[in-house]
């Protein structure tokens, strides 16, 4: 799990934090942040009927070896996007630009 403070609230993320299907936010409010909203919690699923790719054994065989993180199917809206962005010839993703993510980056270090 992982959990975000800062100055107006708490933003809590439950594992696996790579891929969570819900966040949690508190708001603060007053005084050094003393008084706490009811948190609102936000849901996002896993995308439906999205599985492992069937691949082969090296005798040929075929098999579907499954994921190898938990809720790995909640990549494919990245991957989606990755291939939106390919297929119009684009460098970078207009809803996540490099510059956002240098400021995040920033931010973190």
């Amino acid at each position: 799990s992982a959990a975000v403070y800062g100055t107006k609230g708490v933003i809590e993320i439950p594992y696996p934090f790579w891929c969570p299907t819900e966040i949690k936010v508190t708001k603060m409010t007053g005084p050094g942040s003393q008084q706490m909203s009811e948190p609102k919690v936000f849901h996002f699923p896993l995308p439906a009927k999205v599985g492992a790719l069937q691949c082969t054994d090296n005798k040929g065989s075929a098999i579907i070896p499954g994921f190898n993180f938990v809720h790995s199917e909640g990549l494919w809206y990245e991957a989606a996007e990755v291939n939106r962005c390919f297929l119009n010839g684009l460098l970078e993703s207009p809803l996540f630009p490099s510059s956002q993510c240098h400021d995040i980056l920033r931010l973190v270090s």
